[in-house]
């Protein structure tokens, strides 16, 4: 498998048995009034990243592919979304990405629409599905302000794998962020270099994914730069890994990117990390 490509499909992806199942995460991000990103504390009895501090996100479901939402839509179309992120049903990442904030901390994004909200149990349950959701409340979701910005695909030795693309959203929502109680049990604003000092001095567990994404956001001032810096359309960058959780992921222009104690991470981002 070559590592270093960032658009390798998922059947290609080396594996130990053990499935890589398609996910999303959402970071969104807001002027408050310097940059701050939303984060929340996972439970500590959680299946995956138990009691680390992430992002909202999840597993892709079936009703993310369902053909409803080619009505519900607006701002990306199925041919964008394809050329964005090389993967088939790629739209369903950011469908899913939406969906999984709701359900995890309760925030809206792609709909100012805060009756959507009180949906919110019966898609945590199951009972009804995200599109019937948007349908039965005659809305649409707007993705064009929603962008990708890194892909990372947990490497082998666990008991469960994604390949999981990441989003940056502002958020324009007055809702206070509300967990959920399950997976969730702390949400929180922070900004990127208050969150890092907070895992350096051991007082938040995170992982590569997490750390990288803080490096990332913590080298600009406000939300509009980050997506200014998107409009420019940089290639894939691939990340390298030092340890998952005990040590800061490297970047190409960083000192120590290439040394021998690192390796290549099944990480790629296209939001630059600014000197």
């Amino acid at each position: 498998m070559n590592g270093l490509d960032p658009w390798i499909p998922r059947d290609k992806i080396e594996t130990d048995d053990v499935p890589i199942l398609p996910a999303s995460t959402m970071i969104l991000i807001d002027d408050r009034p310097d940059l701050q990103v939303l984060m929340f504390l996972r439970n500590n009895s959680s299946g995956f990243v138990a009691d680390h501090t992430i992002f909202p996100g999840g597993a892709i479901e079936e009703d993310d592919k369902n053909y409803i939402w080619d009505d519900l839509i607006v701002g990306l179309t199925k041919e964008e979304a394809a050329n964005q992120l090389r993967t088939e049903h790629a739209r369903s990442f950011w469908i899913a990405a939406i969906r999984e904030t709701i359900e995890e901390v309760g925030v809206l994004v792609g709909t100012l629409e805060n009756s959507v909200l009180e949906e919110r149990e019966f898609l945590e349950n199951g009972t009804k599905n995200f599109s019937n959701v948007i349908l039965g409340r005659e809305l649409f979701l707007d993705l064009s302000d929603i962008r990708p910005i890194s892909r990372w695909v947990t490497p082998m030795g666990g008991t469960r794998r994604y390949d999981t693309y990441f989003f940056v959203a502002r958020s324009f929502t007055p809702v206070v962020p509300q967990v959920d109680g399950k997976e969730a049990v702390e949400a929180f604003w922070i900004t990127p270099s208050e969150a890092l000092q907070k895992w350096e001095s051991g007082e938040m567990t995170m992982i590569s994914p997490t750390l990288a994404t803080l490096r990332q956001l913590e080298s600009y001032k406000n939300v509009s730069e980050v997506f200014s810096a998107l409009e420019s359309k940089f290639l894939p960058e691939n990340i390298r890994i030092v340890d998952e959780s005990k040590a800061l992921p490297l970047f190409p222009k960083d000192a120590n990117y290439e040394a021998s104690h690192t390796w290549p991470a099944l990480g790629w981002t296209w939001l630059p990390k600014r000197d």
